[in-house]
C-alpha cells in the first residue's frame, strides 16, 4: 500500500478510503509541515479498516462536558465524575459514568462516538501535513470505546478524484444534507440558531435513553439510535 508524503497530494477523505478498501490495522500519522505549528502530529487509530480513535490536540469537548451541554447530564454528576478522574486518574471517564451510574453504557457509547467524529472533523481542517502509516500491535481497545463506519469518515468528504469539475454537484449534495439535518428536527431549512437549539434539546429529551427506564434492549437501541441521528443532524445545521 502505497500512501501519498504529503497531504497536499491527495485529500484525507482519499486517505481514509484507501486505509478502509485495505481493511488496515495501523496508525495514521499526519504531521503538519508548515506555519507555527509545523511539526505538531496528528494520529488515526485504524482497526481492520475502521477508525477507532484520533489523537489530536485540536480542541474538543471533555466526555463530561459535552454530556452536560447536551442536557444528558446535571452539574452535580459532573462535580462526581471530576472527583473520581482525581482520585484515580487511570480511569476513563466513560467507565466512571457507567460504573457510578452517572449515565448508561448506551448514551455514553453515542457520546463517545460524537466525540470520535469531532475530533476526526477537525483534520479535515489540516491545510498540509507529512503523511505516515506505521504497523499497530498490542492496543487493546475499551469495551465503552467508538467505531467509526465508513459513513461517519468518507460519507460526503472531498476526494481528489472527485475535484475535477464535481464543485457544483458537491455543493448540492452538502445543501441536501443540511436540509435533511434540519427536516429530522423538525425545522425549515434556514432556521436560525436558537430554533435549532430549542428542537434539538426537546427532542433529545423526548429520546433520552435515562428518560425510559422501563425500556426493553430492543427499545434501547432503537431510542439510542434516534438520539443519534437527532445529535448528528444537530451537528450538521449548527456548524453553518
Amino acid at each position: 500500500m502505497n500512501l501519498p508524503g504529503r497531504l497536499t497530494r491527495t485529500t484525507l477523505g482519499d486517505l481514509l478510503g484507501m486505509l478502509h478498501r485495505e481493511r488496515a490495522s495501523g496508525i495514521l500519522e499526519l504531521v503538519e509541515a508548515s506555519g507555527s505549528r509545523a511539526g505538531r502530529s496528528h494520529r488515526v487509530f485504524f482497526t481492520s479498516g475502521l477508525v477507532d480513535d484520533v489523537e489530536t490536540d485540536h480542541a474538543h469537548p471533555p466526555l463530561g462536558e459535552l454530556l452536560v451541554r447536551e442536557g444528558a447530564l446535571d452539574r452535580g454528576a459532573l462535580a462526581t465524575l471530576l472527583r473520581h478522574l482525581v482520585i484515580e486518574p487511570g480511569r476513563r471517564a466513560g467507565e466512571i459514568l457507567v460504573h457510578e451510574r452517572l449515565a448508561n453504557e448506551a448514551l455514553v457509547a453515542a457520546a463517545l462516538r460524537w466525540q470520535l467524529r469531532a475530533r476526526l472533523e477537525s483534520l479535515f481542517r489540516l491545510p498540509d501535513g507529512h503523511v505516515r502509516f506505521h504497523v499497530r500491535r498490542g492496543r487493546e481497545r475499551s469495551r465503552l470505546s467508538a467505531l467509526l463506519t465508513p459513513r461517519d469518515f468518507l460519507h460526503g468528504r472531498r476526494r481528489a478524484r472527485a475535484d475535477g469539475g464535481s464543485r457544483a454537484t458537491s455543493l448540492l449534495r452538502e445543501s441536501s444534507e443540511r436540509e435533511a439535518a434540519y427536516r429530522a428536527l423538525g425545522l425549515e431549512p434556514g432556521a436560525d440558531d436558537a430554533h435549532v437549539r430549542q428542537a434539538y434539546r426537546r427532542l433529545a429529551a423526548e429520546h433520552h435513553p435515562d428518560r425510559h427506564p422501563g425500556a426493553s434492549a430492543a427499545e434501547l437501541r432503537v431510542l439510542v439510535r434516534e438520539f443519534t441521528r437527532l445529535t448528528a443532524a444537530y451537528q450538521a445545521v449548527s456548524a453553518k
